[in-house]
């Protein structure tokens, strides 16, 4: 995919900076508390996604610090460099389709690994057990907000998010659509906000 023309030959903050033009970016920042934090394997999965795009060389130049995966990093940081690593994919004026990219080709890529398979022999490629899972992982690599995962048939999910900083309706979206895509299952997902911060996520098998 080619680098947006927008993005060549620029700074990270004149990059930022016209993300800002394009989402609430600025205003989460102000928003989400300093404590806030998220595992480095969530900044590691930014990298990952852009380098398969080629466009690793500058992601780096632009956010040359290496994390560590299993360290805690701020979600300050990462809002920062998922916002402009998306616009780096579709283009700032497109900045909510590249966090959604970024969310479903990380959890596909997450599933090629090597304890990506072993984990989805485990669940057998059960909606159910795969949907536990990611909220269970989500709450060793985020120590902000809650996820409360309920069934309300044997085809079906609710999903409700609170103090959620990680853009439920692009992201996050992309990442639920990224994990049905692991198992081979098709899903549909609506997505409803009661605020920028709170909100549901219903799927659909």
């Amino acid at each position: 995919m080619p680098q947006p023309a927008m993005l060549r030959d620029v700074t990270r903050d004149e990059a930022f900076q016209e993300v800002c033009r394009y989402c609430d970016v600025q205003r989460r920042l102000a928003t989400v508390p300093p404590s806030a934090k998220m595992r480095g394997a969530f900044f590691r999965s930014i990298e990952r996604v852009l380098g398969n795009a080629g466009l690793g060389e500058r992601f780096e130049t632009m956010f040359p610090t290496r994390p560590t995966s299993v360290l805690w990093y701020p979600m300050s940081e990462f809002l920062v460099q998922l916002t402009v690593g998306a616009a780096m994919l579709t283009g700032a004026a497109r900045v909510h389709e590249g966090m959604s990219e970024i969310g479903r080709r990380n959890a596909v890529a997450v599933s090629e690994t090597l304890f990506g398979r072993a984990l989805l022999r485990l669940l057998s490629h059960d909606p159910r057990k795969v949907l536990l899972q990611g909220a269970a992982v989500r709450r060793q690599c985020n120590n902000v907000g809650t996820w409360d995962l309920t069934f309300p048939d044997d085809h079906s999910a609710l999903m409700i998010m609170k103090e959620e900083y990680l853009y439920m309706e692009s992201y996050l979206l992309g990442a639920a659509y990224g994990t049905f895509e692991t198992i081979g299952v098709p899903v549909k997902i609506e997505c409803t906000l009661d605020d920028p911060y709170n909100g549901r996520h219903v799927l659909v098998w």
